[in-house]
């Protein structure tokens, strides 16, 4: 199974189509094709490794 492609900040201004979850906003529990639970906390993973590999050493 592929993943699926990367969000673009327009895919942040259009309802899902599977669950119509508001924009930006986690898809619904039972949703399979949107932003889950699972991708935000991966997100804020990704993010917060970012933030650790640019701060400036002391």
């Amino acid at each position: 199974m592929s993943s699926p492609p990367p969000f673009r900040p327009e895919d942040f201004e259009e309802r899902c189509e599977t669950c119509l979850a508001p924009p930006g906003q986690l898809c619904r529990a039972w949703c399979d094709t949107g932003y889950t639970v699972e991708d935000a906390r991966a997100d804020a993973e990704r993010h917060d490794a970012q933030r650790d590999t640019k701060s400036p050493a002391p």
